[in-house]
C-alpha cells in the first residue's frame, strides 16, 4: 500500500483549524482526532480519558502561575502538538501525513496569539476568566469541525 500524496482542499482547511485549537489548547491537537477515533469504534473509556486531559488543561490554563503560550517551551509544545494532531488527522482520514502535521504545526503559533490577544481585549474591565471560557469554547469547537465527518461515525452516535 502507499501513502496518498494529494492533499484535498478540505484536508487542508481541517489542518488549520485543529492546528489553531492546538494553540489555544495544546492537548486539543491530539485530543480531536484521538476522541474522533474512539468514537467511531465507539470506546467509551478513550473518550473518557480524552476529556478527562482536556478538562486537566482547560482548569490549569486559567491559574496566575500557567506559562506564556508564546515564548519558549510553551510555543514548541503547542507547535509540536499542531503536528502530532495533524499526523493524527492525516492518518485517520487516508490523507498525506507530512503534509498535514506541517500546516496544522504551522497554525498553532497563529492560534496561540490569537487567543492570547482575544484574552487582553476581553479582560479590559471584565473578569478575565469569562474570556478565558469563552477562548475554550471556540478552541473546542474548531478540533469538532476539525474532525467532523470522522470515518466511521455515524451521525448522532455519542
Amino acid at each position: 500500500m502507499t501513502a496518498p500524496t494529494d492533499l484535498t482542499a478540505a484536508t487542508v482547511t481541517r489542518a488549520v483549524l485543529l492546528g489553531l485549537a492546538a494553540g489555544s489548547r495544546s492537548t486539543l491537537g491530539a485530543a480531536g482526532p484521538l476522541w474522533a477515533g474512539a468514537r467511531s469504534r465507539g470506546y467509551r473509556p478513550a473518550q473518557y480519558a480524552i476529556a478527562l486531559a482536556v478538562t486537566g488543561e482547560l482548569a490549569t490554563d486559567k491559574l496566575p502561575c500557567a506559562p506564556s503560550r508564546l515564548a519558549g517551551p510553551g510555543k514548541a509544545v503547542r507547535v509540536l502538538a499542531g503536528g502530532l494532531g495533524g499526523a493524527l488527522l492525516a492518518r485517520g482520514l487516508g490523507q498525506p501525513v507530512l503534509a498535514t502535521a506541517g500546516i496544522a504545526a504551522a497554525a498553532a503559533p497563529v492560534g496561540a496569539a490569537a487567543g492570547v490577544r482575544w484574552r487582553s481585549l476581553w479582560g479590559t474591565g471584565r473578569g478575565a476568566w469569562v474570556g478565558a471560557v469563552l477562548e475554550d469554547a471556540a478552541a473546542i469547537g474548531l478540533a469538532r469541525a476539525a474532525c467532523a465527518g470522522w470515518p466511521g461515525t455515524r451521525p448522532g452516535r455519542g
